[in-house]
Parts: structure tokens; C-alpha cells; sequence
């Protein structure tokens, strides 16, 4: 027998965000991508495909193996989108934690440039993507702390 509300057991899950379902979709899609690319590595290492992939899209230096890389972050992409999807608080945290944290760094040392002169001369067209990418970690970070219904689609306690 499952839960009855008369009994008052039962509990009411809050729907999940739209914007965080998009999230956690976009989490799986980049995992089923990079499982793709692994495998395109390790099944045909030698085609045209392998090729572009380890000229344009290796991440890291070339002394670790792309295929491993790919398929560390297609895991990393896939349990990071079941703890979205299954509205751990700890994920919300983390991120909200990160996306601020990266605002500040990125407008702290955008500002610290341009009060020392800009040692390093930046175009106009990184200036305006470094300020973009500021406004999009604060509008995450935003979002995750202060959206109407946010807490209670991921709470940290079952009983409240």
C-alpha cells in the first residue's frame, strides 16, 4: 500500500523548473554526445571524424587519451544530470556556488585590467564576452537562490 494523504504521509513533489529541465537535458545530451565521440575515437581511430575530433575538439593535452577524456566526462555529464534530475540540494548549492564564484573572479579581473591599464589589450569583441559571461554566471547564480519555487523543488530536508 503507498502513501495516503488522509494518513498524512503522503508528499507533494514540487514540479521541476522548466529552466532546469532544459538544464538537465542539455546535461544528457552533451553526455550521449561525448559517448559518441569516444566511441567514433575507439571504433575508428584512423577516419576523417577521429581526425577533426582530436584536431578541433580534445580538451586536454595531448599526453592524456581523448577516448578516455570523452568518456570521463560523457559519466561526468550523465551523474550530473540524474542529481539534477533527482533535485539534489548539494547540486543546486555547488552550482550556485560556482557560477557566483566565477562572476566575481571574471569582474574582479576584468576591473584589476583595466585600473593597471590593460597590460594585455583585449578587442573590443573578447571585452564585451568576458561582461556577457559575467552577466550569465550572476543571472545563474540568481535564478538558483532567489526563483519562486526553487527552494521547494529541491529541498534539503524530507520533512519540511
Amino acid at each position: 500500500m503507498g502513501p495516503n494523504r488522509d494518513r498524512g504521509d503522503f508528499v507533494e513533489h514540487n514540479k521541476l523548473p522548466m529552466l532546469i529541465r532544459w538544464f538537465v537535458w542539455l546535461l544528457v545530451f552533451r553526455s550521449l554526445l561525448n559517448v559518441i565521440l569516444g566511441l567514433t575515437l575507439g571504433l575508428a581511430p584512423d577516419s576523417d571524424a577521429a581526425n577533426y575530433i582530436l584536431t578541433n575538439l580534445d580538451p586536454w593535452p595531448k599526453t592524456v587519451s581523448a577516448e578516455a577524456v570523452f568518456y570521463i566526462t560523457a559519466l561526468l555529464y550523465g551523474v550530473m544530470a540524474w542529481r539534477w534530475y533527482s533535485r539534489d540540494w548539494r547540486v543546486r548549492w555547488a552550482v550556485m556556488f560556482a557560477s557566483g564564484a566565477t562572476a566575481v573572479k571574471m569582474l574582479i579581473n576584468y576591473l584589476a585590467g583595466r585600473a593597471a591599464g590593460n597590460p594585455i589589450p583585449i578587442s573590443p569583441g573578447q571585452e564585451a564576452a568576458i561582461l556577457i559571461s559575467v552577466g550569465v554566471n550572476f543571472l545563474i547564480c540568481g535564478y538558483l537562490a532567489f526563483y519562486p519555487g526553487m527552494a521547494q523543488a529541491f529541498r534539503e530536508t524530507p520533512w519540511d
